[in-house]
């Protein structure tokens, strides 16, 4: 392999990390059931869906089953204002749909992430002898693009969240399911805005605490190989 090919590898290896982390970061909040419940009482969520805490925590629960492709209908039932019934209406099941393909997607994503990762990282290794040294440059390098980039991200978000966050839903949907009325439906009721805030930041911060030990490992790596020329 001549050398100009090996930047194309390090960038690789570069990107297929950052979907990694990105994408586990986001499993990480998106199926913790314990930041579906704060979520709950930071935002009074019994008041506003009629529901106590252990129907809400059903709910929830049977929620993360569906995104992570363990059921095939969101089907949940509980109940509601002292009634038994089915959660969810016909609009917000398709929507979730939507979501639950967003999902699937998502998980091949970061596993076809994972396998270029793991070949580029034994081509890097097999056909450069600098390797380390590029290792090293290459997560110092993607920890500091990343960091720019969500740092930008975040800015955005504090201007003006619910702005973004349409415009997230124009991009990812191709219809207006996700449109919903929070005097009527119960999974906005139950996800306010709020609830997505608190989950990107919460995902940007294990993204970035992820990205934080790589770079120092990258700065560490690039320190020790010069003292050793």
């Amino acid at each position: 392999m001549r050398q100009r090919n090996y930047k194309l590898l390090y960038i690789i290896l570069g990107i297929s990390m950052t979907l990694i982390l990105l994408l586990t970061a986001l499993e990480m909040v998106a199926f913790n059931i314990n930041h579906y419940m704060s979520s709950f009482e930071k935002y009074n969520i019994v008041e506003a869906t009629g529901m106590d805490t252990d129907n809400l925590r059903h709910t929830a629960e049977d929620l993360m089953n569906y995104l992570r492709d363990k059921k095939d209908e969101l089907d949940t039932e509980t109940v509601v204002h002292g009634e038994l019934r089915e959660v969810y209406g016909e609009r917000e099941k398709l929507h979730m749909v939507d979501v639950k393909d967003l999902f699937v997607a998502g998980r091949r994503l970061r596993n076809f992430a994972l396998a270029v990762y793991i070949i580029s990282l034994v081509l890097v290794c097999y056909f450069d002898r600098g390797w380390k040294k590029g290792f090293a440059k290459m997560l110092l390098n993607t920890a500091i693009v990343n960091g720019i980039l969500l740092l930008a991200l975040f800015i955005l978000m504090q201007t003006d969240f619910t702005k973004y966050f349409d415009y997230f839903h124009y991009i990812f949907f191709d219809n207006d399911l996700w449109i919903l009325d929070p005097t009527k439906e119960i999974l906005i009721q139950m996800l306010p805005e709020g609830f997505f805030y608190d989950t990107a930041i919460k995902t940007i911060a294990i993204f970035v605490g992820s990205l934080a030990v790589f770079g120092i490992s990258g700065v560490w790596g690039l320190k020790r190989l010069s003292k050793d020329i």
